[in-house]
Parts: C-alpha cells; structure tokens; sequence
C-alpha cells in the first residue's frame, strides 16, 4: 500500500514542512518522485521526545503490583471529582488499568499515577522505570500471532490523546480525556 500525503509547501512554516521531509522516505514534487534526502525518523523521535511536566498541585498516588486495585480506585475518584462521568469515566478506568500493569510488568515493578484537569480534559499520566524503544508503540496492531502488546493500543483506542516521553528515569505516558 502506498499513502500519497499531500502538504501545502508553499503556506507551511518552514519547521513543519522540515518535519514532513524528515518523516516521508520520498518526495514527490514537480520534478517527480525523489528519495527524501531529509529522511530520519529517529532523528525527528529524538526531536519530540520531550519531558512531560505535571503541575504542582495534581493528585497523585504511587503504585506496585500489590496496589493496582487502590490506584485504579484512585484514578477513577480524582476523575469523577474533575468531572468525567458515563463512558468516558469507564474509558479512564480501563485505560488507567492497562498502563499501571504496563508499569509494573515492564518497568521497575512500580510507578507514579497522576491525574488533573486541563483545559476542560481530564489528564492522567504514568510513570514507571521502563523504556519504551518503539515509538509507534500503540500506534500500529502487533504481529497477530504475538501473545501481549495490545494494552497501549487500547489505551489509544480510549482516550482522545495520548503523549509519551521516554528517557533516563523511565516512561511516561500521558492520556487527555474530554467528558
């Protein structure tokens, strides 16, 4: 399959159009279908992958394998008190569910839960000593034949947003939820 994205060089800011050479391994301009010489995604993952910074005042609550129950109990009583409610309560709920295992069963055996409104959303995050080295990770289906890897896919399936920021200390992963 082929994707012919189409982009406006003419009214682009530089930056942006810098990034869609960076990330399409060809070009196709007047002159043609040409290899972009601009190609590197992992240049323009490295670019992006920025820290992720909770405000001061957001609840939060840490995590290990034995108190999965009480932070997801957590996360869905700070949720209904910023005001989600219906389906897209019951979405934070699974989602919060699928990325505190994550943190356990891949990072350190615990994390950090935290969870605050912004811009009428409702913002969850986690954190948890795990590295995340693909970064379509949740973003593409697995090999079908691959027991796992399907939690992240979820979450992005549930939520309206998702951010991720890998680095030293660990893996965040941040999900906007409007409701």
């Amino acid at each position: 399959m082929t994707i012919l994205c189409p982009y406006d060089a003419g009214r682009l800011r530089k930056q942006a159009l810098s990034d869609a050479l960076a990330t399409h391994p060809f070009v196709v301009d007047a002159d043609g279908q040409r290899p972009s010489t601009a190609y590197s995604p992992e240049e323009i993952t490295a670019r992006y992958n920025e820290p992720l910074h909770a405000p001061s005042d957001a609840a939060a609550s840490t995590f290990t394998a034995q108190t999965l129950p009480t932070v997801r109990d957590f996360a869905v009583s700070q949720a209904r008190s910023l005001g989600l409610s219906g389906v897209s309560l019951a979405d934070l709920a699974l989602a919060v569910a699928e990325l505190t295992t994550n943190s356990v069963v891949h990072g350190a055996g615990s994390g950090t839960l935290r969870i605050w409104a912004e811009n009428g959303r409702t913002v969850c995050e986690v954190h948890g000593g795990g590295q995340l080295t693909d970064p379509l990770a949740g973003r593409r289906p697995p090999n079908p034949t691959q027991p796992g890897g399907r939690g992240l896919l979820l979450v992005h399936q549930l939520v309206d947003l998702v951010r991720i920021h890998t680095g030293p200390d660990g893996t965040t992963i941040r999900c906007y939820l409007a409701g």
